[in-house]
Order: structure tokens, then C-alpha cells, then sequence
């Protein structure tokens, strides 16, 4: 008896984990290829982080805000959503977050923002005015 509990729990489980939606790492070069397509861009870094330069069209959700989790997890579930960060490591974690909670078309570019600069694409910088 013992043997079928666990067996129906192993299927249950791997049926969950095949149902998940994937967290697809695009190269910096593949999303330059989609950028005619429609798409939310996130920078998860800090808001210095993000002054310094940041990629065309990004929308700044500080990973270290009190208020990360309400704001990436108001973005449109239907949406795709391509994520970066300094490397990784935010980036990834974001879109853990996101796939836990029902998002189905999440994408990080690999290497992030330094992977973007090192091979000579564009940045953007904030100005202030005073």
C-alpha cells in the first residue's frame, strides 16, 4: 500500500514539474533579433545601477526594493517578459519568481547588462535636469 502512495505522489509531482513554464536564457544577440516583437523589459538592478546605463525601453524594478515583489508581480501575466540584470544572478531569481506564479513567457538575456556592453550594443543613460 505503502508502494502506491508513493508511486501516486511521484507521478503527481512529475506532471506538476512538466506542466511548469520554462525560464528561457536568450544570448544578447537573440534579443536584439526580437526587439520588433512585443515585450515588457525589466532591469532588475538598483536604481544607481540603472543611471549608469541601462538598455533601450527598460523599466527599472529595483530586486532590493520593500516593494519588488508587488511590482514585478503586477506586470501582465500574458505578457512576455525579458529580464536582465548586471550578470544573472537578480535576473534569474526574478524569473523564478515570476514562473512560480503563473507567468508562462519569461526571458533572461544571459550575462546581462555586461555581456550586452562587452559586445558593443547600445546603452542609455539617465539625465537629470536641476
Amino acid at each position: 500500500m505503502i508502494r502506491v502512495v508513493i508511486l501516486s505522489l511521484v507521478f503527481v509531482f512529475s506532471c506538476e514539474l512538466l506542466n511548469t513554464p520554462e525560464i528561457s536564457m536568450i544570448s544578447e544577440s537573440d534579443f536584439v533579433e526580437i526587439q520588433d516583437s512585443d515585450y515588457i523589459l525589466i532591469d532588475v538592478r538598483t536604481q544607481d545601477e540603472f543611471d549608469l546605463g541601462h538598455i533601450d525601453s527598460a523599466i527599472n524594478l529595483d530586486f532590493y526594493s520593500d516593494t519588488f515583489q508587488n511590482e514585478i508581480l503586477s506586470l501582465p501575466k500574458n505578457e512576455k517578459i525579458v529580464l536582465y540584470c548586471r550578470t544573472n544572478n537578480r535576473s534569474s531569481k526574478t524569473a523564478t519568481i515570476l514562473k512560480q506564479n503563473g507567468y508562462r513567457d519569461i526571458l533572461v538575456i544571459s550575462g546581462g547588462i555586461t555581456e550586452w556592453v562587452k559586445n558593443g550594443n547600445d546603452i542609455n543613460y539617465t539625465t537629470y535636469s536641476n
